[in-house]
């Protein structure tokens, strides 16, 4: 059983509101880390993630301490390194399969013969129904690199990206991928077997709070 715990309750979080998420350091939002779940199945985890809301759009942040250059894959994303999200905008109690609620965004820090991160949306397999596919432009991405880490912000606008409107109170699922080359990967509200990449009910949920 040890490798099944995530699964075997519903995981939610609370996502607190910040009047400007992408001026502010993700370690100053209030309550905006999320729990280091991947420790009930006793993985070894080396980001933190954190993540914010307000109404112009949602709002992760991942700290990882890496050093030297970045390598992304566009045509493999899983081959490089990358943060890919899942959002659910309306979860439904033991849903198995995505609707055109459910969302999957793929953030590459750096690609070949670039120097800025490179996100687009992707739609989900077997699907019973698909969002309209977002300009890429509309993701705001953003990688500040140092000498010892390098920190990424994803900003989801709600209009463009995501089709609803956020307010107090709203529930939303979420799951994230972080890959590194360097030092593996982590995933937030499920081991690696679960069926995460098409499956809704192994994300956790986002509880927007101010």
């Amino acid at each position: 059983m040890q490798f099944l715990s995530r699964l075997l309750f519903q995981i939610t979080a609370d996502c607190p509101r910040v009047s400007d998420a992408v001026n502010m350091a993700p370690e100053d939002w209030p309550d905006g880390l999320l729990p280091p779940l991947g420790e009930l199945d006793s993985e070894q985890l080396f980001a933190r993630v954190y993540v914010s809301w307000n109404e112009s759009g949602l709002y992760i942040a991942s700290n990882i301490p890496r050093g030297g250059r970045l390598v992304g894959n566009r045509q493999r994303p899983d081959s490089g390194d990358c943060l890919q999200l899942w959002i659910d905008t309306s979860p439904e109690e033991g849903r198995r399969r995505a609707d055109r609620h459910c969302y999957h965004f793929i953030i590459l820090p750096q690609v070949p013969g670039g120097d800025k991160p490179v996100a687009w949306q992707q739609h989900i397999r077997r699907a019973r129904g698909r969002p309209p596919l977002c300009d890429p432009q509309q993701i705001q991405a953003m990688v500040k690199q140092e000498e010892e880490a390098y920190q990424m912000l994803v900003g989801l606008p709600t209009t463009e990206c995501l089709d609803f409107t956020p307010q107090a109170g709203t529930e939303v699922g979420f799951n994230y991928l972080l890959n590194d080359t360097s030092l593996g990967r982590q995933l937030w509200s499920c081991p690696h077997h679960a069926d995460y990449a098409k499956d809704p009910s192994c994300w956790g949920r986002l509880r927007l709070v101010e």
